[in-house]
């Protein structure tokens, strides 16, 4: 991945945008949030999920003010548990449905700071793994409006060609202790750690926080397991966002294997011009444009 490109734009948006003024920090239950408001009445919070092994600083913050500067919006930006500033040893959890259950915290916290705003989820790579493992193999605890995908990691059960074949894979797995995990139905090798993450130098000598190992516990968290079938049963209004150039996956693969078995709910739609890690600076026009037309159309059935 063009993690120096990304490095780059994190310097030039940054610059661009100054100094955050419209934000706070709080925590729920553990859970570390940095929250950014619109200047407007707010009419929907957008809860934002980082990707692996990153946290919510590594660039978040460029998607976060340029979205709440766009629509009547509040931004939240959590770090998963093990990650970032949030509380858990970094890169493993007790047990997957932990990481679930924390959405529903987060959620609850959202409703009690904004009773009146509709609720988003939003997920970056294996954070938009995660929400799709949250909707599908966990029962949501409060009502969500809306479900955005970017770049998301499908995992290994995504049955197509992921990138090219001389391409260095992101991410070294372990086989075996998922293996024992599964048979043992999660008793064993669940704190094992069994993914190793290539960050670059650079990217580790410029961000802090970043987690360089999974356990097996972290891994299913965020992974699907059955990513077709889990497509097919959301039953929300859900975007499925593809980076046009991923260097990860194969776009129109992607995009394939998502208008096959995504359900009835499921948009599927291809960011032009952007990366897996620099489509994060260009999504928000496009939640803007879609939260809009959402409130628009509650307005029009009342």
């Amino acid at each position: 991945m063009d993690f120096s490109g990304y490095i780059d734009k994190i310097t030039y948006y940054t610059h661009i945008l100054g100094r955050e003024t419209n934000c706070i920090a709080g925590s729920v239950e553990g859970l570390s949030y940095k929250l950014y408001q619109s200047m407007e009445q707010v009419m929907g919070v957008v809860i934002a999920y980082h990707g692996g092994g990153v946290n919510s600083q590594a660039g978040y913050g460029i998607f976060a003010q340029k979205l709440s500067t766009m629509a009547p919006v509040a931004v939240c930006l959590v770090d998963i548990r093990g990650h970032g500033q949030s509380d858990g040893v970094r890169g493993t959890v007790d047990y997957p449905e932990r990481i679930w259950r924390d959405v529903d915290i987060m959620l609850q916290e959202m409703k009690r700071l904004f009773p009146l705003a509709r609720l988003y989820l939003f997920g970056h790579s294996s954070g938009a793994g995660m929400l799709l493992n949250y909707f599908t193999r966990h029962r949501p605890q409060h009502k969500v409006d809306g479900l955005f995908m970017l770049a998301c990691e499908l995992g290994p059960f995504a049955n197509f060609k992921r990138q090219p074949d001389d391409a260095p894979p992101f991410a070294e797995i372990s086989r075996w202790p998922f293996i024992v995990n599964t048979l043992s139905r999660g008793l064993f090798c669940g704190q094992t750690f069994a993914v190793k993450f290539r960050f670059s130098e650079e990217a580790l000598a410029s961000m802090d926080g970043f987690v360089e190992r999974y356990s097996v516990n972290m891994a299913n968290a965020l992974t699907p397991r059955y990513p077709d079938k889990q497509l097919a049963a959301l039953s929300l209004p859900s975007h499925f966002l593809i980076a046009e150039k991923d260097e990860l996956f194969s776009p129109t693969a992607m995009k394939e294997f998502a208008t096959r078995y995504g359900s009835s709910y499921l948009k599927v739609s291809v960011l032009p011009r952007c990366s897996h890690l620099d489509c994060i600076f260009a999504v928000a026009p496009y939640l803007c444009k879609n939260l809009t037309q959402d409130w628009s159309s509650l307005r029009e059935t009342k």
